[in-house]
């Protein structure tokens, strides 16, 4: 499976068109997080997006469209979600791909990332962090992978995660991973060791961005829905995930 657009050249076109007080309102943002958020590094599970804050929707039937989201429980204090059409992606019954972030309501609905598609819509999502250009600065190494959480996954998609490094987002390591339907909730494990690094090695103690794409096939019946619970950093002493990527 292929993605229909390059996550890289999305991030590059993104880059020119914001404000250029876009730094200055991060950095002040930031300097104004509650140190709660601060205080979890070194934890572990490392929590970098619980879905708690942050809420927001996006409704699309084409096109390309973009929310900046800001929250506590967001690493980097910010996380753009975006939908993205290609040119054969728009369902020819009219149906809408909607991508929500909604924080917990009951004990029976946990805070979620969720992607419902309508028949024949075929897009992909993209969630970035930070949704602008100040370098998250992250260091992760005290840990040795990421994990998402799914409450569930109604057809395969396929996963592309991509961290973005060199003090400029000037390289990226990507990994790629196809995951299979579920109709129960799963974690899926990223070890660092399978990142494929880029121009230079990756830098895992000054990562600048991470960024999240998920896109399926072309049948009008594989049209996914899915809702991620968490995302996280995981140290080595961790028991494994349902699923660890690369898959085989």
């Amino acid at each position: 499976m292929k993605f229909k657009t390059n996550a890289f050249a999305h991030r590059a076109t993104r880059a020119v068109h914001l404000a250029t007080g876009a730094g200055l309102l991060a950095a002040l943002a930031m300097a104004c997080m509650p140190q709660t958020m601060r205080a979890q590094e070194g934890s572990d599970p490392w929590v970098l997006d619980d879905f708690s804050t942050g809420a927001g929707k996006l409704e699309a039937t084409s096109g390309e469209h973009t929310l900046n989201q800001t929250g506590a429980d967001i690493i980097g204090g910010t996380r753009s979600i975006t939908i993205l059409y290609g040119k054969k992606d728009k369902s020819a019954f009219g149906q809408e791909s909607v991508l929500q972030v909604r924080p917990s309501t009951s004990e029976n609905a946990p805070s979620a990332l969720i992607w419902s598609n309508g028949f024949d819509a075929t897009p992909e999502f993209v969630v970035e962090y930070p949704s602008n250009d100040t370098p998250l600065n992250l260091n992760v190494t005290s840990y040795d992978r990421f994990r998402l959480s799914f409450e569930g996954l109604s057809t395969g998609v396929e996963l592309l995660f991509e961290v973005w490094y060199g003090g400029s987002f000037q390289y990226f390591g990507p990994l790629s991973c196809p995951l299979t339907a579920s109709n129960s909730s799963f974690t899926v494990d990223l070890p660092f060791s399978a990142f494929t690094p880029g121009l230079v090695p990756i830098t895992w103690n000054s990562l600048d961005q991470l960024t999240l794409q998920f896109s399926e096939g072309t049948s009008p019946l594989n049209s996914p829905n899915l809702a991620i619970t968490g995302f996280s950093a995981l140290m080595s002493t961790d028991p494994a995930g349902t699923v660890t990527c690369p898959t085989t």
